[in-house]
């Protein structure tokens, strides 16, 4: 478990044993909350398997030997999809990482979130580089996230939502749309043909890999929990 206060009985356990593992070493800073962050991490590195983690897991932390992200809650604010996936996508990451959404499909608010963020952000398919550069636009113009906080305090009724976010959707467009035209251009500009093609081969290979995967997690899945619809 990874939170804001990291108080509960196992970290504290943790905490100890790292701090008697490291006494006498520069590992420790002396500040017992960046400490415990170092012990828990550390721990999930070389002996746990899973981390749960909240919104204070996106900031601050390396966890590149790990390449799996389930995002059990979608954030509403897209820096902060992009800064917990950040945590494993980056420098010195030897394995492609792989991002789980859970989404609930009955719930419009929620989907239409999902599909800015996937299809209009191209936070999770997008060109290289593309997702800094539609939130860097995004960030200067509209306040997404007070926006669609805005929607789900005020519409109840599907056909509100429907409307709110497509008017969002049509206030963001011309700024997403400009965004990964010039991140596509700066890409063209920067890399030879070769490169191009190597990357575009890479790009085919990740999708029909991230298939694979889907339906393995699905079959696990399927056989890990009790019968239910789906």
């Amino acid at each position: 478990m990874f939170n804001g206060t990291n108080s509960d009985a196992r970290s504290k356990e943790v905490y100890a044993a790292w701090m008697k593992k490291h006494a006498g070493t520069d590992r420790i800073s002396g500040s017992r909350s960046a400490d415990t962050r170092a012990a828990l991490v550390e721990y999930f590195k070389e002996q746990g398997t899973i981390m749960i983690a909240t919104e204070a897991g996106a900031e601050g932390i390396n966890l590149q030997f790990c390449s799996m992200v389930i995002n059990y809650d979608l954030p509403w604010n897209p820096q902060r999809v992009e800064q917990r996936i950040g945590r494993c996508h980056r420098y010195g990451q030897k394995h492609d990482v792989v991002v789980v959404n859970f989404l609930n499909k009955e719930n419009e608010a929620d989907r239409r979130v999902y599909e800015l963020l996937a299809l209009k952000f191209q936070l999770f398919d997008g060109v290289f580089g593309a997702s800094d550069e539609v939130l860097g636009a995004v960030e200067s113009g509209v306040d997404f996230e007070r926006r669609i906080a805005e929607i789900y305090q005020t519409c109840r009724h599907p056909d509100q939502i429907q409307s709110a976010f497509q008017q969002l959707q049509d206030d963001l467009a011309g700024e997403i749309s400009d965004a990964i035209l010039n991140a596509r251009k700066a890409l063209l500009e920067n890399f030879d043909e070769d490169v191009q093609e190597r990357l575009r081969l890479r790009d085919q290979a990740a999708k029909a890999s991230l298939g694979r995967l889907e339906r393995l997690l699905m079959r696990f899945t399927q056989a890990a929990l009790p019968p239910c619809r789906v």
